[in-house]
């Protein structure tokens, strides 16, 4: 005699698998929403834009201490004129200590991502290199700033990010002779700080 529950109990085990399978995937894409929701807003709070203290340029730090300057010439005339838009591979920054620091290179290549940038919307490439004065207001986290700059915070370091953060405030398609990037990296929080300072 041929017992035909077998294939029932065996269909309906495959069934209540498939859904369980379902379920599981249902749980898992909305657990990257959440995550990706969460991470979005707690990174668009912390960094969200305000108005700088100079000709619209801005930092995107919560610091409302930077005070106005006239615009001077952020960088010296013969480091400007060398453009570093080759890719490089870096590794992950340090400090010497504990305290957040300066760093010596565009970790990022934001010298090449703005000249993307401008190159999207047609405009020709300018003369960028990483300038004392631009590290320095990276480190102070746009405090102090002075010219026509913009300042951002970015979890690793990567230039078009950064760039893509300080847009809207550093005016990069407006005619300038030459700019200065400068990174610092804080080892408590993980953080890079990017600034730009345009010399007009």
């Amino acid at each position: 005699m041929v017992d035909e529950t077998e294939p029932e109990v065996e269909s309906d085990l495959r069934r209540r698998a498939a859904w369980l399978l379902a379920m599981l995937a249902v749980v898992a894409v909305l657990f990257v929403i959440v995550m990706t929701a969460v991470i979005g807003s707690g990174d668009s709070n912390k960094n969200a834009g305000q108005p700088g203290p100079l000709d619209g340029a801005a930092e995107t730090s919560p610091h409302p201490s930077a005070t106005q300057h006239s615009t001077r010439s952020a960088s010296s005339s013969a480091s400007t004129r060398a453009a570093s838009t080759s890719a490089t591979s870096h590794g992950p920054a340090s400090c010497p200590t504990s305290q957040p620091c300066a760093l010596d290179d565009d970790i990022g290549n934001a010298v090449a991502a703005v000249n993307a940038y401008r190159a999207q919307h047609g405009k020709s490439a300018v003369p960028g290199t990483v300038s004392e004065a631009a590290k320095e207001c990276a480190l102070k986290n746009g405090s102090g700033c002075s010219g026509g700059w913009a300042e951002s915070q970015v979890p690793g370091p990567s230039g078009q990010k950064a760039v893509a953060k300080v847009v809207q405030f550093a005016k990069l398609l407006s005619p300038m002779k030459s700019f200065g990037v400068g990174w610092a990296y804080d080892p408590g929080s993980k953080q890079y700080f990017f600034a730009i300072v345009r010399n007009d």
